[in-house]
């Protein structure tokens, strides 16, 4: 079973979230910010890392630069309201996908299952919704 590490400041998405993909079949272990998903990476050993964007305290393109740093191969996916930061910011390079918040979480599941299985099977995942790495501007 894959444990997903899901972080977004509203509780309602994070229980939502939670609900829908422990009825898929996975682990989830959910943050409120990025400091609080970082400080349980150790103990929660995500094989996988869902991460909000504008969160207080530490966001979502900080946090995936410090995962980068100490877990580079853990696969992010970004699931924001605010996609234009995940194709602007240098620090997206991290992401293996953006995926926009909607009520339906058929995309983001859909993204989930693509780089999973991608890692499962060893092979590279393709970036989803993101520009490629050499055409990336400036962080903002």
């Amino acid at each position: 079973m894959a444990t997903i590490l899901l972080a977004d400041d509203c509780k309602n998405i994070r229980e939502y979230c939670r609900r829908e993909f422990e009825e898929e079949g996975y682990r989830v272990v959910v943050a409120r910010d990025g400091g609080e998903a970082l400080r349980m990476m150790s103990h929660a050993e995500p094989d996988l890392v869902i991460l909000d964007i504008f969160m207080p305290g530490l966001n979502g393109l900080e946090t995936i630069s410090r995962i980068h740093t100490v877990h580079p191969d853990l696969a992010v996916i970004f699931f924001t309201s605010f996609d234009d930061a995940c194709v602007r910011d240098k620090r997206s390079e991290f992401a293996a996908a953006c995926v926009e918040k909607r009520g339906d979480l058929s995309e983001l599941k859909k993204v989930v299952a693509s780089v999973l299985r991608s890692k499962r099977q060893g092979q590279s995942y393709h970036r989803l919704g993101l520009p490629t790495r050499t055409t990336l501007g400036a962080t903002v």
